[in-house]
């Protein structure tokens, strides 16, 4: 009998063992599974959102920079209606026209990227209440536009017509260009194409703000979503450069504010003596190193003073 006991025992607690081995190695690789099915969503949905956010929210902001400074955006003020593309030639979407008609072909795309997610939303599964806050996030950034002229129906269309399903990608640049060229086509971009050219003159600026705020709100969001970096300063940073005025690039400064305009301080500014002031230099400069000062040459010797 104790042999037989001992036989039994032994033969549960190898069963057990299997079955504890067998119940560990599923969960792993389940959890494997998981991981590879969030990073394949990531790839898919969120990572193209997101970058196409920060580069949408990154040419508003040289519109903006250029209204604070001048009043206006002179590279993108080259129409005055949408109609004015009809008979444009390639070279004009490639020279004077790329500022524009590139900004309407990424705001496209942003719209195709945030359909494809609002759509494929309810199988993302993502953490938590992720799933609701992108939801209003998305939807904000549709208000937003809305607000601007471009309706929530307008946007889906656009978006759809920036893709191309059979190939599972979105049209580029030059693709989307020739459907702007074509009058038929290009009637569903215009009201883009409006909310650009009146921010280009320096108008719609309440509205240039809102969606900037909403832009870089969903940003933020999917930043911590992907753990990544800050993709709006990591955008804006990625372009250096100076303007013909000798001021500060749109990329080194701060997105200026281009609502209403911010509240006087209440402490006075000092006033400056009358007379003639020199013009400042625009450029920051740091100031000259002075150095050891070389002694006056009226200027006796201590020593010989006292004699």
């Amino acid at each position: 009998m104790d042999a037989l006991s001992v036989t039994l025992v032994s033969a549960v607690t190898s069963g057990a063992i299997s079955l504890a081995l067998t119940w560990l190695s599923g969960r792993q690789q389940r959890r494997e599974s998981e991981r590879a099915r969030r990073e394949a969503r990531a790839m898919t949905y969120l990572n193209p959102l997101r970058w196409h956010t920060a580069e949408v929210h990154h040419r508003l902001s040289l519109h903006a920079a250029s209204v604070e400074r001048h009043g206006c955006y002179p590279p993108a003020r080259v129409l005055t209606d949408p109609r004015e593309i009809e008979g444009k030639g390639t070279a004009w979407f490639a020279g004077e026209g790329v500022v524009l008609a590139s900004s309407v072909w990424m705001a496209a795309c942003l719209f195709a990227q945030m359909t494809r997610t609002r759509h494929d939303l309810p199988f993302l599964r993502l953490s938590g209440h992720d799933d609701t806050r992108l939801t209003a996030l998305l939807q904000q950034v549709h208000a937003a536009f809305a607000a601007c002229g471009v309706y929530y129906a307008t946007q889906s269309s656009i978006g759809t017509d920036a893709l191309l399903e059979s190939e599972e990608r979105l049209r580029s640049y030059r693709e989307f260009c020739e459907l702007l060229a074509e009058p038929d086509r290009r009637v569903w971009a215009d009201p883009v194409i409006w909310f650009l050219i009146a921010v280009a003159h320096g108008e719609r600026r309440a509205g240039l703000r809102r969606v900037m705020d909403a832009l870089a709100e969903l940003s933020a969001f999917l930043d911590a979503s992907l753990a990544g970096g800050a993709s709006l300063r990591a955008r804006h940073g990625a372009e250096i450069h100076r303007p013909a005025d000798g001021g500060p690039g749109p990329s080194t400064v701060p997105v200026p504010h281009v609502g209403a305009a911010p509240a006087p301080s209440p402490v006075p500014a000092p006033t400056s003596p009358p007379g003639p002031h020199p013009v400042p230099d625009p450029v920051p400069r740091p100031p000259a190193d002075p150095g050891t000062r070389p002694p006056r040459r009226d200027a006796e010797p201590a020593s010989d003073a006292g004699a």
